[in-house]
């Protein structure tokens, strides 16, 4: 593994493990002034520092309520061009009871590296397809 991978992926496990810890300012050290994020739970595209503020305050509010968090982040498969770079990789949860629920999920994360620190620009969560859903192709 390069040493950028390296550094990459220690960046990515710090972010959940921030998130985990419920710190979520170690979270927007980590980002950079443009990013973005599409999360597993919320619909809309998050864009810029208040929005940014308002969904990790909302994300932290609803994994304190659900119950302890368990996180299981597979190798990354990541690709450097210079000072950009892709990670993609799954990301198995669970959340224990009050409010229980787990998932798989598949992410991408893109970096860029400014002023020598790698910071993410955008992070792209989707649940794991189950398989393809039913259909008809209208011979019944």
């Amino acid at each position: 593994m390069s040493d950028d991978a390296a550094q990459i992926e220690a960046l990515i496990r710090g972010i959940f493990e921030s998130f985990t810890a419920h710190k979520p300012e170690d979270i927007a050290a980590r980002t950079h002034a443009d990013y973005t994020v599409w999360d597993v739970f919320v619909p809309d595209l998050i864009i810029g520092r208040e929005a940014q503020q308002a969904y990790r305050e909302a994300d932290q509010r609803q994994s304190k309520a659900r119950g302890p968090l368990t996180l299981d982040i597979e190798t990354p498969y990541i690709t450097v061009w210079g000072d950009f770079a892709v990670a993609r990789y799954y990301l198995n949860f669970r959340y224990e009871p009050p409010h229980p629920t787990e998932g798989r999920v598949r992410i991408t994360t893109v970096l860029l590296r400014e002023d020598g620190r790698w910071k993410t620009v955008h992070h792209h969560e989707g649940i794991v397809p189950t398989g393809v859903p039913a259909y008809s192709d209208g011979a019944d």
